[in-house]
This record gives C-alpha cells, sequence and structure tokens, in this order.
C-alpha cells in the first residue's frame, strides 16, 4: 500500500547514501576508506592514499570534499535522479558525465546540482558532439561551431570560458556530411572530481535499486526522468504499432523499470533477446498520459501526443480538460500536437511565424504553448 507523501519526511539525510570505500581513478581495484565528520549543515567527506617516492612510501596525500547533511526529498530530486540513471556516466572514472540534446533537460539537471548542493553551473566544464563526420571546408565548419555554441550558451547560460578547447567534436561512423538546421547536436557537461562523482554515483545507484521502497509519487517522479532519457516513442500508421520504448541494458534493470510502471497500474512487456521494455495498448498509453509521465521531455512528449492522437476514438480528451484551460478543446487535437512539436522541436522560431507555417492566428499557438508549459511545470 502507498504511503501519503504527506507523512514523509521532505529531506533526504545524505550520510545514508555514502559508499563506504573510494576507489581511485588509476586503480579501480584499489578501494580507501571514507571518512566523514558532521557538521551543523555539512558532511565533511576525505579519504587518503599513500604517496611513493624513489626510496618508497613516504607519507599520504588527503582528499577532501563537503557535502550539504540533506537534499530536498521532492519531485525535482527524483525526475533528476531518474535523468542520472538514465544519462549519466556510470563508469568511476573520477568524474559526473552527464549528456542530452534538449535544453530543458540540462538545464533542469544543472539548476539541481546548483540548488542542492550549491554547485553553480558555470563550474560545468563542456562540450558539443554532433552527429556528422568533421566538414572538410572550414568555413561551413566554423558556420556549424558558431551555430550549436551560440545555442547551448544562450539556452543554458554556461560559461563560454570553461568550454574544452575543442568545444565541438564530431564522429566518424556516420554518413551524415550536414547539418540539420535545427538540429544543435548534444550538450555534454562534467566535473572531475573522484569524490564528489562516488558520491552522487553511490545516491543515485542507492535509490534505483531501492525505488519500490519509496511512495507511488516518488516512483512516478523517477520513472519521468527515466523516461525523459531512455525512451522512444514508435509511430507505425500503416501495423497501427504505436508503442513506447524503455532502454537498459541491464535484465534487472528492465526488470526494475517495469515493476515500477506496474506499481503505478501500467502494464508493459520484457522480450528475452531485446534490452527494451515495451509499452503498447491505448489503456496503457493513456494511463502515461493522464499521470503525465512523458513530459519531461517535450520532442517525446510531442510525439507521444501525435500518436494518442492516432488512436479511433481518442477518448483521452477529458485528462486535458482536466489539466487546460476551456479553450484548448477548441483546437484540433492534430494541430495542438503539431504546435507543441514545432515549438519545442525549432525552438528559434517565433510563435508568430509557426502560426504563420501552421495557417493559424497566433492567440491558438500563444493559448496552446502556455497551457503545455503548465503541465510540463505542474505537480501531479
Amino acid at each position: 500500500m502507498d504511503q501519503s507523501y504527506t507523512s514523509i519526511p521532505k529531506r533526504l539525510p545524505l550520510n545514508e547514501f555514502l559508499p563506504i570505500n573510494i576507489f581511485t581513478e588509476k586503480d579501480k581495484k584499489q578501494s580507501y576508506d571514507l571518512k566523514t565528520e558532521d557538521n551543523s549543515d555539512h558532511i565533511t567527506l576525505s579519504y587518503q592514499t599513500p604517496v611513493f617516492n624513489q626510496k618508497g612510501r613516504c607519507g599520504h596525500r588527503k582528499f577532501v570534499y563537503m557535502i550539504p547533511q540533506n537534499i530536498s526529498r521532492n519531485q525535482e530530486t527524483f525526475e533528476v535522479l531518474g535523468l542520472l540513471q538514465a544519462e549519466m556516466g556510470k563508469k568511476q572514472d573520477g568524474k559526473i558525465v552527464f549528456c542530452n540534446h534538449e535544453y530543458q533537460l540540462n538545464n533542469k539537471v544543472l539548476h539541481w546540482f546548483d540548488k542542492e548542493f550549491d554547485f553553480p553551473k558555470d563550474e560545468w566544464k563542456w562540450y558539443i558532439k554532433v552527429n556528422i563526420n568533421e566538414p572538410e571546408g572550414k568555413h561551413y565548419q566554423t558556420e556549424i561551431e558558431e551555430k550549436v555554441i551560440k545555442h547551448w550558451i544562450e539556452k543554458t547560460g554556461l560559461s563560454l570560458e570553461m568550454a574544452y578547447p575543442k568545444r565541438v567534436s564530431y564522429i566518424k561512423n556516420t554518413k551524415n556530411k550536414k547539418l540539420r538546421f535545427y538540429d544543435y547536436g548534444t550538450l555534454i557537461f562534467e566535473h572531475r572530481n573522484n569524490l564528489f562523482s562516488q558520491v552522487i554515483k553511490n545516491l543515485v545507484r542507492k535509490v534505483f535499486y531501492n525505488i519500490l521502497k519509496y511512495s507511488d509519487d516518488e516512483i512516478r517522479w523517477f520513472m519521468k526522468g527515466i523516461i525523459a532519457g531512455e525512451s522512444t516513442v514508435e509511430i507505425h500508421k500503416e501495423s497501427m504499432k504505436y508503442r513506447v520504448f524503455i532502454t537498459a541494458n541491464k535484465e534487472k534493470e528492465r526488470k526494475l523499470f517495469q515493476a515500477c510502471l506496474e506499481r503505478l497500474g501500467i502494464k508493459s512487456t520484457l522480450y528475452a533477446n531485446y534490452k527494451t521494455l515495451v509499452i503498447s495498448k491505448k489503456q496503457n498509453h493513456l494511463k502515461l498520459l493522464e499521470q503525465k509521465l512523458m513530459t519531461l521531455s517535450p520532442k517525446k512528449y510531442s510525439k507521444f501526443l501525435q500518436m494518442i492522437n492516432l488512436y479511433e476514438h481518442f477518448i483521452g480528451r477529458d485528462i486535458w480538460r482536466k489539466n487546460l484551460s476551456s479553450p484548448w478543446n477548441k483546437t484540433n487535437p492534430f494541430t495542438i500536437s503539431r504546435i507543441i512539436g514545432i515549438h519545442f522541436g525549432e525552438p528559434n522560431l517565433s510563435r508568430k511565424d509557426l502560426a504563420y507555417v501552421l495557417g493559424i492566428s497566433k492567440s491558438v499557438v500563444d493559448r496552446t504553448v502556455q497551457d503545455v508549459e503548465k503541465i510540463l511545470t505542474s505537480e501531479i
């Protein structure tokens, strides 16, 4: 039985999520005891490693980091922990790495670290990866790099001085030669601190593998982060296959996702030879819609709405009417999904131009965007 969220403490004590040992970056098999010292508002963490010279061992090197005693136990924290489970590097490589191509998700993670750990965005190192070969022409390369750097600086407020010397990287194993007009690549930001990295990774791991012990609300918020990072939406009109996939390499992770969805009343299917969890059938998709599990990623949410609107005798409109202002249902659902898809997929296109492209009034665009943004930011 779900515990009422109002009776749950509103803070997570971080001393319950600390690792016992700290591994070094160079030798993953060697670990050292983590020592803690509680202060009024913070916990001081430290560990020591031996230092050697030509004659042998000559002392110790001490590493120290301070973290807050507690972090907020709320929707934002569980959504970000889900995003970190989905998109953060898991290797014990001495750094925290997060990457995503949607600025809304990057900003959410950056804001959370600033708010909960007092780690501001201008201290993250970063670069951008684009899914094309490195251009042969210097003029086109300069054009691309100026475009994507400008986009991410404007959308996230990251410090240009903290960018890596090679601010934009390319990939070799692709046939793509040109960057699509509304493609700005993937932002990758990271912070190198071995102690802080292992603390955060241990926090995410412990919450994830114990997620079924939390309330239904907290499971729902966590799964919103997972779905934003690891899901894809399939729309196959010819065969009428409408599905949501959640990817995870490890079977135990897929089973845990399945158990979380089951707790929320959503059925899903695991296939032995695939690394995806499949959510199919209209009743399950409508529960995803009703519980706003798809809303964290604007792009995926837009495609999900397109899929929902393809169902014959779409019965989800009553769900929308509960959450949106009354003028919403005067607009065709397909038009709504197109507005959302273009608005969030092409953020540099003004609402006036968007209305012109769709052949509708700007007031319809304004009302639709405002109502959807209320959903994206509201509590369940």
